[in-house]
């Protein structure tokens, strides 16, 4: 009996053993699973909580955000975890580093994010005396994200600007000097913004003040204004001192043979420029029996004053213009000096502008010359001085006509020449309307043929200019906006018409709901209608010319914004 009894003790102490044994097992074995589990969900938590400070780049100065996030993002990941983590630190950690991208060494920002945390939980099998987990218990853990960039955006922009009749809708002239007029229109000033709006960015400003964070495009903006010619000033540009052209003409044995025209000169081998050249007016010169005669002859209305048209297009060589579209011919360059442009019907320069290169040293090299550029652009306008010598036909003779070509032959010249060809570049058109005369001046060939020179774009597109632009700047993006038209209904522009630009990298801006008017100054017309000179942007106007500034350089491979060419570190990594 005593023998048994203690047996039982000795069994009793076995089974104690046994329990507690087993109790801490089973302990260990469900709880540590839990919280082993609990670790890695709470490491996956805060993997993603990090990327996700890395994707929005989280500044220590909204640490209390961050926070947020973190805490939020753990607390998904681990419903059963007490509401506050018991510790939380995020380290950031910014700069520079050198990354290969196809080879070459390039300098690349980082982001750096570590973050570490702990959680709370209840325990599930807290037992007094046993082994066992605490009553509350902490997991922690840790994870590091880095985000490597570079900027992938715009190197340069060049702006190609109608200044022709297109955009001498509602002209208001205002008389600044005696016989001396400036004429403004609402188009125009549209115009203008939107140059002012891609030129800002190079500061990183916008026209829209109720965006924040307009990242700086990275390299600079050229101008080129047009109507049916561009102009250059000398070096100072204090004078607009040469009209310029853009195409190739045939030679004479080319006239014979394409037009059957006898010359000795073809119409690009004539120099335009020539001091002896003292045409006073296109009824007198019709009859000169030199190849200048016979030229303006070919292209003389005897209905219409407004009878020379130097684009004829019967004249020009497609091909060779896109052959040497690096290197022009200047020899139907015109200076302001010649008796040419003293005629009161030609439609060469009509407009005062001038071009500004993407190398230009007074506007274009540094950002702190800025706001002289646009003071610059502010006095550009779609006529001269010189239109108002025809005095009792003011509403026919409002500026040249419009050949939107030459602007984007020059262009393709400046940055064939000047452009950072590594860098995504965008070249933008700015449109009024198609490439014509005006309607009512009826310029016609001497046979009776009404010359239009409305497709000349497209025949040079169709001809190799877009093939070319594919194939030897295959970094330069094309964007379209049309002012008061849509630019995919213009012949030679879109794909869609024979041109070069992408159907969806147009934007249209009608200039009567994207700007208001205020006052009267002077004495405006527009057809039949007035409006004031004061022109200024309503909240529309400035919300669309941002974001139709923004879609320009989306288009052009999403300037100002970043490339991640990183990834992530893994989240143990010390």
């Amino acid at each position: 009996m005593h023998l048994i009894k203690r047996q039982s003790g000795v069994a009793a102490i076995w089974f104690v053993l046994i329990f507690i044994a087993l109790a801490s097992l089973t302990a260990l074995g469900v709880e540590g699973a839990r919280y082993l589990n609990n670790k890695a969900r709470l490491g996956d938590a805060l993997e993603t909580a990090s990327l996700l400070l890395a994707a929005q780049e989280a500044k220590v100065t909204e640490d209390d955000k961050n926070h947020a996030l973190v805490t939020k993002v753990a607390r998904s990941y681990l419903p059963d975890a007490e509401t506050k983590l018991p510790a939380l630190n995020i380290e950031y950690k910014s700069g520079e580093e050198e990354v290969n991208v196809g080879g070459k060494k390039l300098t690349a920002e980082f982001l750096e994010y570590k973050v570490a945390a702990s959680t709370e939980h209840d325990s599930w099998m807290d037992m007094a005396g046993v082994p066992s987990f605490d009553e509350t218990q902490q997991v922690a853990n840790f994870a590091a994200s880095k985000k490597v960039s570079m900027q992938s955006g715009v190197g340069d922009v060049f702006l190609v600007m109608d200044h022709s009749m297109n955009m001498n809708m509602n002209t208001c002239q205002i008389q600044y000097a005696p016989n001396h007029y400036r004429l403004q229109t609402a188009k125009l000033f549209v115009s203008h913004q939107i140059a002012h709006e891609f030129i800002n960015r190079k500061l990183g400003k916008s026209v829209d003040k109720t965006k924040d964070d307009i990242e700086p495009i990275e390299g600079n903006v050229a101008i080129f204004p047009f109507d049916t010619r561009t102009s250059h000033s000398d070096n100072d540009g204090a004078q607009l001192a040469v009209c310029q052209n853009h195409l190739d003409f045939y030679s004479a044995a080319e006239e014979k043979h394409v037009n059957g025209l006898g010359v000795a000169k073809g119409f690009g081998e004539l120099n335009w420029n020539d001091s002896a050249i003292k045409w006073q007016d296109l009824r007198s010169v019709k009859n000169r029996k030199d190849d200048y005669g016979i030229y303006v002859s070919e292209t003389f209305d005897s209905r219409s004053p407004i009878s020379w048209l130097p684009d004829a297009e019967k004249h020009i060589d497609y091909q060779q213009t896109i052959h040497t579209l690096d290197s022009r011919s200047s020899l139907a360059d015109t200076t302001r000096e010649s008796g040419l442009m003293s005629f009161p019907h030609n439609r060469l320069c009509r407009g005062n502008f001038r071009s500004v290169s993407v190398a230009d040293q007074k506007y274009n090299t540094s950002t702190e010359k800025v706001s002289n550029y646009l003071g610059l652009i502010n006095t550009f306008t779609s006529n001269s001085y010189q239109t108002q010598s025809v005095g009792d036909e003011l509403d026919k003779y409002i500026g040249g006509w419009s050949a939107s070509y030459q602007g984007i032959l020059q262009a393709l010249n400046d940055y064939h020449h000047h452009g950072d060809k590594e860098k995504q570049s965008t070249m933008v058109f700015i449109l009024g309307g198609g490439d014509r005369p005006n309607r009512t001046d009826k310029v016609t060939y001497k046979d009776g043929n009404v010359i239009d020179h409305s497709q000349i774009l497209k025949k040079l597109s169709e001809r190799g200019l877009c093939k070319k632009i594919a194939m030897d700047y295959p970094n330069l993006s094309l964007f379209a906006i049309g002012i008061d038209v849509d630019p995919k209904t213009l012949p030679g522009v879109t794909k869609a018409q024979g041109g070069c630009v992408e159907p969806k990298n147009t934007a249209t801006i009608m200039h009567k709901k994207a700007s208001g008017t205020e006052g009267s100054n002077g004495a405006c017309w527009g057809g039949h209608s007035s409006v004031g000179t004061n022109f200024r942007l309503t909240g529309y106007g400035i919300s669309t010319i941002s974001d139709i500034v923004s879609a320009g350089l989306d288009a052009a491979g999403a300037a100002g914004e970043k490339e991640e060419i990183g990834s992530i570190y893994n989240r143990r990594a010390q």
